[in-house]
């Protein structure tokens, strides 16, 4: 069922990123929308994470979503992802702490009872035992008073693009379960919907300049055509003159100068003949 999930957020710049791993045949990592980087979705990341952590009386929330597998040779939890090609990505915090490191900021699909959540799309409530789920460590947990713990995924346009999850301070029971659940729906929408407008966005920025370079190449062919046509209309002007010139005996001005019968002033006539290049024909006696 990872096929479900596609990667949603990228860790463009991320410290200690690796290089990204090649495609594994068979995967859909090809079909996959392009991803969205966190900074972006930061607007709603928080308030999605700070909504969950309130409604539960909760001591940490945070949110993973699906990512590629980019920190593999420095991450925690790499003995327990083999393929490492996708996994969740820790990119929101509210509560006792804001920071986005630690052995959890990466958590491998269908490890531990986080990473079964975007597999299973059914969400995780436990109210005792946490410290042998290995969710957190036992100190830690002792030391906010955490009873309780429980993951949501998150899901749009059926695909699981994350997790939502809270440690509480007391029982998450049916009607708060409930409640973050409607959290994540709301939240998931909102995260899909940015994403699918920055990829409309990106879309309209590419038509765009896919219709401004085939203007450029068309007014390129059209100056080529222009320049290639120029020649021949310069020699036949010439042609032209110089016929009217033959017929008239060399004589330019008067009224059966060659400059009445093309419909010219002498003074025009005279510079357009230097312009081309045309000399008139000798002719006996004078005259202009």
């Amino acid at each position: 069922m990872e096929g479900d999930s596609r990667h949603f957020v990228s860790n463009r710049g991320g410290a200690g990123a690796d290089r990204r791993q090649p495609h594994a045949p068979g995967t859909q990592r090809d079909s996959d929308p392009p991803r969205i980087s966190r900074s972006a979705l930061d607007p709603i990341l928080r308030p999605l994470a700070e909504a969950a952590l309130h409604t539960c009386a909760g001591a940490l929330a945070r949110v993973w979503l699906v990512g590629p597998g980019d920190l593999c040779r420095a991450c925690a939890q790499a003995e327990h992802c083999p393929r490492r090609e996708r996994c969740l990505h820790l990119v929101a915090s509210a509560g006792l702490t804001q920071r986005l490191d630690g052995p959890f900021r990466r958590f491998p699909f269908g490890h531990g009872e986080v990473g079964q959540v975007p597999l299973t799309r059914r969400p995780f409530v436990v109210n005792e035992g946490l410290a042998g789920l290995g969710l957190a460590e036992a100190a830690w947990l002792a030391n906010h008073g955490i009873v309780a713990f429980g993951a949501w995924p998150l899901e749009y346009g059926g695909h699981a693009i994350g997790v939502l999850a809270v440690f509480a301070c007391e029982p998450l029971d049916p009607r708060r379960g409930a409640a973050v659940a409607s959290i994540g729906q709301v939240g998931s929408l909102a995260l899909g919907h940015l994403r699918a407008f920055r990829e409309l966005a990106t879309e309209r920025n590419h038509t765009v300049a896919r219709s401004a370079r085939r203007r450029d190449t068309a007014a390129a062919a059209a100056a080529h055509d222009a320049a290639r046509d120029l020649r021949p209309l310069a020699e036949s002007e010439r042609e032209t003159i110089e016929r009217v010139l033959a017929h008239t005996g060399g004589k330019v001005s008067g009224p059966h100068g060659a400059a009445r019968i093309l419909g010219l002033k002498p003074t025009t006539l005279f510079s357009r003949m230097k312009k081309l290049g045309v000399r008139r024909p000798a002719r006996a006696g004078a005259g202009a």
